[in-house]
């Protein structure tokens, strides 16, 4: 083949959205196209795409809409084994967005969640169930309901927003809170931040095959990745990037990304060589939320032990004063507050600091929490900013206040527990 017909064979693969031979192809894949769309207005769904939006499948044998009738689509996730597409709909223009699903071969979409509140970003869960965002007068929650939308059990219980991203191996499901990414497991239990390094605001991340998670942060990708504790930079292209990314292959992505003065395209890049091949998509619009359609490996499942018959749930603290940064002065005791239902802060109680810093309580479940350590005097020496929550029965244990989940703890039993087995009750009114 002469150099001129091989350079034309690889523009029209590039365009195609073939990969390169010996690697996996891109195509079938989906992706949402919308008339305008800003990344910065992507945490509500009735921001996001003021003109509407399509959700688009793209094969080998051409392009096609995926819910044609619809005002909006968008939000795809395929099911583990690439049968099934979810997705995020609006029927009109007025109508709510609520979570569809339809067979990948066609077909007309099932309607998963109802009501009159936006419900958007939807994940499989390996158990068979779906995992949502649901908008709320606080911003939004995590729900999680069964395969035909019945039984739906709101997993968050703090005020903010919170948007479902992806569900980790591990099972866990991460969700971007507030410019924040954290984790909680599909009970609603074991919820903590990600890297608790409070870097720049994050957002549309994804767990790729190396077992990174590569997000947006300030219009540029970036990544956690397991042997460091803080943000990591990537190696991509010119231009503003808008999440999340498909992994084709490991160092293969589809990615959105504008140029100056123009929509979001999706593009092929390779990490190595730092290659950056157009895909095939629909000129004039903004190109993004790219998913392959293909099979993949379902990640762990998680056996919930929780009660719900309880009411409280129980936890210990291994040493209060271990902290990324030094405090200002000695801890001597530890508050926890809750919120009313006008939202204002109500004191549950207070508990002294054993000699090692550990203490261990009981709080009430379902209901927002934030603690505040105290100086001797009792002066707030450091609270937290945000809320957090336990479940019913729930036991957790954490190595320090804002020790970041990298720490270990130390061999040894805490001081607080040689005194009791039994937590001291911040409970306030609620109980």
């Amino acid at each position: 083949m002469s150099v001129a017909l091989a350079t034309v064979a690889a523009v029209v693969a590039a365009l195609c959205g073939r990969a390169h031979a010996g690697e996996v192809p891109v195509r079938p894949f989906l992706f949402t196209a919308a008339p305008q769309y800003e990344p910065a207005d992507g945490s509500r769904a009735s921001n996001r795409f003021p003109k509407g939006a399509t959700l688009i499948l793209v094969r080998e044998t051409g392009r096609r809409p995926v819910a044609p009738a619809f005002y909006a689509s968008a939000d795809p996730t395929v099911s583990f084994d690439g049968s099934r597409i979810l997705f995020s709909g609006k029927t009109a223009a007025g109508s709510p967005w609520q979570i569809w699903e339809i067979s990948a071969a066609g077909g007309d979409p099932r309607q998963i969640t109802r009501g009159q509140t936006d419900c958007t970003h939807p994940l499989y869960i390996p158990d068979g169930r779906i995992a949502y965002t649901r908008a709320s007068a606080g911003g939004s929650d995590i729900e999680i309901a069964d395969a035909n939308g019945a039984s739906p059990r709101r997993l968050t219980y703090a005020p903010g927003l919170r948007i479902t991203q992806d569900v980790l191996r591990d099972g866990r499901i991460l969700f971007e809170s507030d410019g924040e990414l954290y984790t909680v497991y599909p009970d609603g239990t074991g919820v903590e931040s990600l890297r608790c390094d409070h870097g720049p605001s994050r957002r549309d991340a994804r767990q790729v095959s190396s077992g990174d998670v590569i997000f947006t942060a300030d219009g540029r990708l970036a990544r956690f990745t397991s042997a460091l504790a803080s943000q990591a930079e990537v190696a991509q292209p010119e231009g503003q990037s808008a999440g999340p990314i498909a992994e084709v292959s490991p160092g293969a992505w589809v990615v959105a990304l504008r140029k100056p003065h123009g929509p979001f395209a999706l593009y092929l890049w390779r990490l190595e060589g730092r290659r950056l091949e157009p895909l095939q998509t629909l000129p004039g619009t903004n190109a993004i939320q790219p998913v392959l359609l293909r099979p993949r490996v379902p990640p762990k499942q998680f056996p919930s032990g929780l009660v719900e018959t309880r009411t409280n749930g129980n936890l210990l603290c291994l040493d209060a004063r271990a902290s990324k940064t030094p405090f200002a002065e000695p801890v001597a005791s530890v508050q926890v507050y809750t919120r009313d239902d006008a939202g204002a802060p109500v004191l549950l109680g207070r508990q002294g600091l054993a000699g090692d810093g550990s203490f261990y309580i009981q709080v009430p479940a379902d209901r927002p929490l934030r603690m505040e350590l105290l100086n001797a005097a009792g002066r707030s020496v450091r609270a937290e900013r945000g809320w957090f929550w336990m479940r019913p029965s729930e036991q957790r244990i954490c190595v320090g206040c804002h020790a970041g989940p990298e720490r270990s703890p130390e061999n040894k039993v805490p001081e607080i527990l040689l005194r009791s087995i039994v937590p001291e009750k911040l409970l306030g009114t609620t109980k």
